[in-house]
């Protein structure tokens, strides 16, 4: 009757060794579900990045419209182109210093502005103006006749440095009168205002001396 007894105790093994063929695939499955690298860590990739995640956005283009302010005359101021030192060699009198201001002028339909510079003595007045391509207001840069209906006008041809002029005069005395020496970069006026009617030298000439000197400042 010894024999069932060892059968039981040989029954036990079998049984235990079955148990962990078991519980094995059970684990085997178990990590198959699990998508692990080989130290545990989760191998899901990232997310890409959003493009609202850039730090630096484009800036817009800039929308501001383009300058139409008119240039600026590149002319010197008149005061700087002559002296009351010139003036006392040229016409052979003794004037104050040079006074700036600015002036506004229009001939035949042109108008523009201009840089004056005037010395007194108690002879005369001499004014010198000067006005540039840029200093045009309205119409077009060139040589325009002065107005005759207070006096006479004549050709000026013989400026140096010009390319045309203009000799205007007044029809009674004491003398009034304008030089409008022109060139590609300037015309140059000189205004002789005489305060009594003796004068010495040549007032056309001097005129035409001054403009020269004015206009050989300004072309170098």
């Amino acid at each position: 009757m010894r024999t069932p007894a060892r059968s039981a105790r040989s029954a036990r093994p079998a049984a235990l060794a079955g148990l962990a063929l078991v519980a094995a695939l059970a684990v085997s499955g178990c990590s198959s579900d699990d998508d692990t690298d080989s130290t545990g860590s989760s191998t899901s990739p990232a997310p890409a990045p959003s493009a609202s995640d850039d730090p630096t956005p484009s800036e817009p283009a800039s929308s501001a419209a383009p300058s139409s302010a008119a240039p600026a005359s590149n002319l010197p101021a008149a005061c700087e182109t002559i002296t009351e030192g010139d003036i006392a060699k040229m016409m052979g009198i003794s004037v104050g210093a040079g006074q700036a201001e600015r002036g506004d002028d229009d001939d035949a339909g042109v108008a523009w502005t201009t840089s004056e510079c005037s010395f007194s003595s108690p002879e005369v007045e001499v004014t010198v103006k000067l006005t540039g391509p840029a200093d045009v207001t309205k119409g077009t840069f060139g040589c325009p006749q002065p107005d005759d209906s207070d006096g006479n006008v004549e050709p000026a041809d013989d400026v140096a440095g010009a390319t045309k002029g203009w000799w205007r005069t007044n029809a009674a005395p004491p003398l009034e009168a304008e030089l409008r020496a022109c060139s590609a970069e300037a015309n140059v006026d000189i205004g002789l205002d005489y305060e009594i009617n003796d004068y010495e030298g040549d007032p056309r000439q001097q005129a035409a001396d001054l403009a020269a000197f004015v206009l050989a400042n300004i072309q170098g």
